[in-house]
C-alpha cells in the first residue's frame, strides 16, 4: 500500500476532517486562515485517521447489512465471533469483540428474540451460560458472507489485499505493544475481561 510520502493519497485526507462548511464553500470567498502547526500534527495522527476510516466503513456496513439483513454492526460482530468460537460465554464474546458486556447483553436480547442464537447452561460454571448460533443464525451468516466479500472487494479495490493485511497487522502489533507499555501491570488483564 502506498503511503502519502510516496505521493499517493493518504488513507484519510485532512480535508475530510475539516468542517463541512470549509470543504463545500467557494474557496475564493473563504478568508485564508493559517492553521496552527499543532492542528496539522493532530489531524495527521494515525489514530484520528483510523477512527475516521472506521466510522465511514461502519456507516457503509450499517446500510449494507442493516438494510438488507436487519443486522446492526454489533450484532454482526457477535454472530461472527459465535460462528468462529461457539459455544462461548458472554464474557468471552465481550473480550473477543472488545465490546462492553452491557452493550453485548442488549444485542444478545435481540439476537435471542430473532432466534439467531441460543443460550445454554455453561458446563463448568453454573452462574454463566454458553452462547451458540442456531441453524437460522448459521444460515444468516451464509447469506451475509458473499455480500461481505463483495463489500470488502470494493473497499480494497486497487490495493493488494496482502499489503493491506500487512499494514493492519503492523498497526495492531504496534498498538498492542504501546498499550502494554502504557497500562500499569495488572490493569490490562482486568480491563479486557
Amino acid at each position: 500500500m502506498a503511503t502519502a510520502a510516496d505521493g499517493a493519497q493518504p488513507l484519510v485526507r485532512r480535508s475530510q476532517i475539516e468542517p463541512a462548511a470549509m470543504r463545500s464553500a467557494n474557496p475564493a470567498k473563504l478568508e485564508h486562515r493559517e492553521r496552527a502547526p499543532h492542528i496539522d500534527t493532530l489531524i495527521q495522527l494515525v489514530s484520528v485517521r483510523v477512527v475516521r476510516v472506521a466510522d465511514l466503513i461502519l456507516r457503509i456496513g450499517k446500510i449494507t447489512f442493516g438494510g438488507r439483513f436487519g443486522v446492526k454492526p454489533t450484532d454482526l460482530r457477535i454472530l461472527i465471533i459465535l460462528g468462529a468460537h461457539q459455544p462461548i460465554s458472554v464474557n468471552e464474546v465481550s473480550r473477543r469483540t472488545h465490546i462492553d458486556k452491557a452493550w453485548i447483553s442488549r444485542s444478545l436480547r435481540g439476537l435471542l428474540r430473532r432466534k439467531l442464537i441460543k443460550k445454554t447452561a455453561h458446563p463448568a460454571d453454573s452462574r454463566a451460560s454458553s452462547l451458540s448460533l442456531t441453524k437460522k443464525g448459521e444460515a444468516l451468516l451464509r447469506q451475509i458472507a458473499p455480500v461481505a466479500e463483495e463489500y470488502q472487494r470494493q473497499l480494497l479495490r486497487g490495493q493488494q489485499r496482502s499489503e493491506v493485511e500487512r499494514v493492519l497487522d503492523l498497526l495492531a502489533e504496534r498498538a498492542e505493544e504501546m498499550y502494554q507499555q502504557t497500562v500499569p501491570q495488572g490493569r490490562s488483564s482486568r480491563q479486557r475481561r
